[in-house]
């Protein structure tokens, strides 16, 4: 008995740990974000101002989270590196 619960265990915070890395968003220079994505996230929030960037890899395709603001309000988007954009979040 105690080797099947030592094992569940283990099974479970290996799992929790693969897990965690699939979602881990990293800082990038906004310098190494591709233009695509730039340009897609300017277009879907016209008068952007870029402030920061991130990078994330889902599923193995790389996601970038550029955040910025346009006329006072605080904006969110999620794109591709090729340009396509996935989600515009705007904070009130």
């Amino acid at each position: 008995m105690k080797t099947i619960r030592t094992l569940a265990a283990l099974f479970l915070s290996t799992s929790l740990a693969a897990c965690a890395g699939m979602w881990q968003d990293e800082e990038v220079a906004i310098g190494d974000v591709p233009a695509a994505a730039i340009t897609a996230a300017e277009g879907a929030v016209p008068g952007l101002e870029i402030r920061a960037a991130e990078v994330e890899r889902k599923n193995g395709r790389t996601v970038y989270e550029i955040d910025g603001r346009a006329k006072g309000v605080k904006h969110e988007v999620k794109v591709t590196a090729d340009g396509e954009v996935l989600k515009v979040k705007t904070d009130d």
